[in-house]
């Protein structure tokens, strides 16, 4: 394991991936498979990312010097990983770093929309249903998710919650709107 800090000024610059695994080993240590199923029912909700890095990027903060490594000696060899000051620190300029960049949506719904002229006046209902059943759905799961996670989690876990249900209702009222924009068209 390399010595903290002794890579600090020659440090890669850290991505999304880096300061999610950092924020989950703040919580506790954990295995790859942990971070995984932490990150599936948490963050993962609403920042998409293939769960083959949160195996990969451990060991890149290991040889950055944030966190620590340990293996176990027999059966399967796991891996556990623990945040070291080094990472916190990195977390905590993170953190207190300006966030500027702008949103990525990223909506197949609204990607076939954009295409709809090119498409067949059923097709783009179906999408404008679909869209609108799939984000109440999501609403209605995180409505249920949060009633969950209300007598352990933080504040700010909640708030984050909170804003994926405003998020999810508000693009539903939109397909609603539009679905209904659609139909009066037919009539």
């Amino acid at each position: 394991m390399p010595e903290p800090g002794k890579n600090r000024d020659r440090r890669r610059k850290l991505n999304a991936t880096s300061y999610v695994v950092l924020g989950m080993l703040s919580y506790s240590a954990a295995t790859s498979y942990d971070l995984k199923q932490w990150v599936s029912g948490t963050v993962g909700n609403f920042w998409a990312f293939a769960h083959s890095q949160l195996y990969d990027e451990p060991a890149r903060l290991v040889a950055d010097g944030l966190i620590s490594e340990t293996v176990e000696e027999t059966g399967r060899r796991r891996r556990t990983y623990e945040i070291l000051p080094a990472g916190r620190e990195a977390l905590r300029d993170w953190l207190a770093g300006r966030t500027e960049d702008a949103v990525e949506v990223r909506d197949i719904g609204l990607l076939k929309l954009f295409f709809a002229s090119f498409g067949e006046h059923d097709d783009l209902v179906r999408l404008a249903r679909d869209r609108h059943a799939s984000h109440r759905q999501r609403a209605d799961d995180y409505t249920a998710q949060r009633e969950e996670l209300v007598e352990y989690a933080d504040r700010w876990q909640l708030k984050t919650i909170e804003l994926g249900i405003r998020y999810e209702r508000c693009v539903e009222q939109f397909w609603a709107d539009f679905l209904a924009e659609l139909e009066a068209e037919q009539s």
